[in-house]
């Protein structure tokens, strides 16, 4: 691209570029967590100024890469599993994870509203295998798209904090529903995190507020929506020497300490 691309976005879809910051930050730093160059490449190709206030925090830095190692993993083991399986990046953003990850075998979609494909599609193809679609997860015809007849895992990251619990039941109800062999990677904060958007260093600078907050993902179990608790992994587990010592005093206690967190979720009729 000769000029560089200058996004059009307001409210949760522009709180892409906070992960998207992140993810490049963390692969600048000599040692980071992750390494995602073709972030890298993304960035340097938009006009978007993160200087002063807009700089994306050390911690949302951190944090943000500890649930990209994560998932990762997670998503890797899926895709041992099921070779040729699908995924379903609910809330895609600029996630890269298709190109890190891709095993030739999979298929993969991407989904988000038409604002972000459409900027996507400055930096991605779609081929047979990788398929955008540009829609609201809210908007529940996206699932028409999909096969129903190979393993699915879903992944929200970044993504449904910033709806009520009653729109999560709603979402998971409705893939649940229609995927008969569908698991789940979910990210999750703590209530005392949602119910304080307004205090998050990075959220708080554009105009979205969290609005979902979970303590463990074995409530999930009490929804009766088809689905089983599995697993979570929380971010203080991990990368602790790169906390600020506030952060690692108070992760010692065991709600703080899992505040952030991975949950691994399977419909019913899958074993663990």
């Amino acid at each position: 691209m000769k000029d560089k691309l200058t996004p059009k976005l307001d409210g949760i879809p522009e709180t892409l570029l906070i992960s998207a910051r992140a993810r490049y930050l963390e692969t600048k730093r000599p040692g980071g967590i992750i390494h995602d160059p073709l972030t890298v490449a993304i960035l340097d190709s938009i006009d978007y100024d993160f200087s002063g206030k807009k700089e994306v925090s050390k911690g949302s830095q951190v944090g943000t890469s500890i649930r990209t190692e994560i998932l990762d993993e997670q998503t890797l083991i899926f895709l041992q599993k099921n070779p040729n399986g699908i995924v379903v990046n609910l809330g895609c953003g600029l996630d890269t994870r298709y190109h890190r990850l891709n095993n030739s075998k999979i298929t993969w979609y991407d989904l988000d509203v038409p604002e972000t494909i459409e900027i996507r599609k400055n930096f991605f193809t779609e081929t047979e295998r990788f398929r955008f679609i540009a829609k609201s997860v809210l908007d529940f015809s996206w699932m028409s798209e999909i096969p129903k007849n190979k393993p699915t895992l879903f992944i929200a990251e970044g993504l449904l904090m910033y709806f009520t619990q009653d729109d999560v039941k709603k979402i998971l109800s409705a893939i649940s529903k229609q995927f008969i062999n569908a698991e789940f990677l979910i990210e999750g904060m703590s209530p005392f995190i949602a119910n304080n958007s307004k205090r998050h260093v990075d959220v708080k600078k554009y105009n979205a507020t969290f609005k979902w907050g979970i303590k463990t993902g074995k409530e999930i179990n009490e929804w009766n929506i088809g689905l089983s608790f599995i697993n979570e992994w929380y971010y203080f587990d991990r990368h602790r020497e790169r906390a600020s010592l506030p952060f690692r005093l108070l992760s010692l206690f065991p709600s703080f300490r899992k505040c952030m967190k991975i949950m691994h979720l399977k419909k019913d009729n899958i074993p663990a």
